[in-house]
């Protein structure tokens, strides 16, 4: 209200002026008498009784003055009340207890509104959100990782391996401990369940989890690198994560994400479980109750383009386990037993495909590792030829398996690039003798035509959302199959293997087209025995 308005109610008044009475209800008044009394440069007046035309009497609590009858009664009541409370002291102590843990409360959702004030507007603007704020009063817990709803992670670590790449790696976001110091045991109260999230995730083989672009309301795709070497369990129990991002032009995500930095804050929901690849290999990677006992295992050839590497690498931890720290005297061999993995695991070789070589430095290609026949040149050497980036996981992949496993690079800026013979080279590397020329392995075995998991023709409709939730349909004493894997850009994976297919709201696979295709359709890939999955 202006002081404009409330000039005419504080103005000063005659004593005798009738004016006055229009501040005390709407009507006509008689004055019947009227005592002023004068305090410095103020007048008031006092009011003894009032006159009504339209009532002779007043009502009860209507008088005006101190010396009416009903006054009197209230103030002796008033005095009364006044003495029965000083004698009441456990109901007044109690009473102030009560007013205080009011008050106690307010002042603390007041602290923390102001707290969220002062570090979401001066310090962060987009760190913190009124979503926030019953985590930060303990009201609730904070919200963990779900395939349903998005929740707030924050990034603590930024790894730039090259000019247009980078990585990022993410831990569940406690608002509580990031705006007020809170304890790690109130960031880690949803760890276990997290970890065993996580852990049947990794189990699984491949899976990836969205990350949200909130000011477009968008959303992507994204797989998660495995833990670096040796700190499995502690990245596990801390519920961290890793992506590989590539920035592109024109991407709504990666665009976003470029221009965060460590503490900044964002919203991922997953994870989404992809293709069982344990099942379609077959062999000591299928668990006995699902029949795996007998099955002769498949290998794995995949053509990797770019950031496609990820899922290559999760393939990589489901097949040959993740590397523990050796810790209270526990060996490797214990670990594998403990993640249920086989004992020899299948072969597998990975081709990377780059633009540029700081993407993948002192990566070989197929040939130099041909003329050495598959081995690496010194596991001495191979741990240290890299600092960073996504190199060494595949060193030490490559050090601890060395005759299971195989990678090469390819680099556009230096003309190579994956060809037929590349493809054809990599099966040969994968075969039980490298030097054979045959790319056939596995005995026949009946194969159900309608099985998603091991016939190529039912495989066309089959999504990768889906494919967990299926069943297999061969007989029990059925094969596994060798798996050529290609994952990348779109562009990439048409030229391979075709392009997929959109069917009823979701991605499938589609039939077999490009290099892939025309190498099975001139027989030099046994299309009964090798099966192409589109990542």
């Amino acid at each position: 209200m202006s002081a404009r308005l409330l000039r005419p109610l504080t103005r000063r008044l005659p004593p005798t002026s009738p004016a006055c009475l229009r501040l005390v209800r709407p009507g006509t008044y008689n004055v019947s008498h009227f005592n002023p009394v004068v305090h410095s440069n103020t007048t008031s007046l006092q009011i003894r009784s009032i006159a009504r035309p339209y009532s002779s009497k007043l009502s009860p609590g209507e008088g005006m003055g101190h010396n009416t009858p009903q006054n009197q009664k209230q103030e002796q009541q008033s005095n009364q009340d006044q003495d029965n409370q000083k004698s009441d002291g456990s109901s007044s102590s109690s009473s102030s207890s009560s007013s205080n843990s009011k008050k106690s409360k307010l002042l603390l959702i007041a602290a923390v509104f102001s707290g969220y004030l002062f570090h979401s507007i001066i310090l962060r603007p987009n760190d913190l959100s009124l979503g926030d704020i019953p985590v930060l009063l303990d009201i609730v817990s904070p919200p963990s990782l779900n395939p349903t709803s998005f929740v707030p992670y924050t990034i603590v670590e930024r790894e730039q391996v090259s000019s247009t790449a980078f990585i990022i790696t993410v831990e569940p976001f406690d608002p509580l401990h990031r705006l007020m110091g809170g304890s790690e045991k109130n960031a880690r109260k949803n760890a276990n369940k997290l970890r065993n999230e996580l852990q049947e995730a990794w189990n699984h083989g491949l899976w990836c989890v969205e990350i949200k672009q909130p000011q477009l309301q968008v959303a992507r795709d994204y797989t998660p690198l495995p833990p670096p070497v040796g700190q499995e369990r502690e990245e596990m129990v801390r519920g961290r994560l890793r992506f590989l991002i590539r920035k592109m032009e024109g991407g709504e995500v990666s665009s976003y994400l470029s221009k965060l930095q460590v503490g900044d804050k964002v919203e991922l929901r997953g994870p989404h479980l992809g293709f069982d690849v344990a099942r379609r290999l077959g062999g000591s990677l299928e668990s006995s109750s699902s029949g795996g006992g007998g099955k002769e295992q498949g290998r794995v050839v995949f053509l990797a383009g770019g950031t496609g590497i990820a899922p290559a690498l999760q393939v990589a931890r489901r097949l040959y386990g993740p590397v523990y720290e050796k810790e209270n005297g526990k060996k490797e061999e214990e670990w594998k037993e403990i993640e249920d993995m086989p004992a020899i695991p299948p072969k597998m070789t990975i081709v990377w495909a780059n633009r540029f070589r700081e993407d993948c430095p002192d990566c070989e290609d197929l040939e130099a590792l041909r003329k050495r026949g598959y081995l690496p040149p010194s596991l001495d050497n191979a741990k240290n030829t890299a600092a960073g980036g996504i190199m060494p996981y595949l060193q030490d992949i490559k050090a601890h398996h060395p005759e299971q496993f195989n990678y090469a690079c390819t680099v556009d800026t230096e003309k190579r690039f994956i060809d037929a013979k590349t493809i054809l080279d990599a099966v040969v590397s994968t075969t039980p003798n490298p030097k054979s020329s045959s790319t056939t392995s596995l005995t026949k075995s009946t194969t159900h035509p309608s099985c998603p998991f091991h016939s190529s023709s039912a495989l066309i409709n089959v999504s990768d959302r889906q494919d967990h939730e299926a069943r297999c349909k061969c007989a029990s004493h059925a094969n596994g199959k060798n798996l050529l894997m290609v994952s990348g850009p779109d562009g990439f994976i048409a030229r391979f293997a075709g392009p997929k297919a959109w069917s009823e709201g979701l991605e499938r696979q589609g039939h077999v087209a490009g290099v892939a295709g025309e190498l099975m359709k001139k027989g030099k890939m046994n299309k009964e025995e090798w099966m192409v999955l589109k990542l």
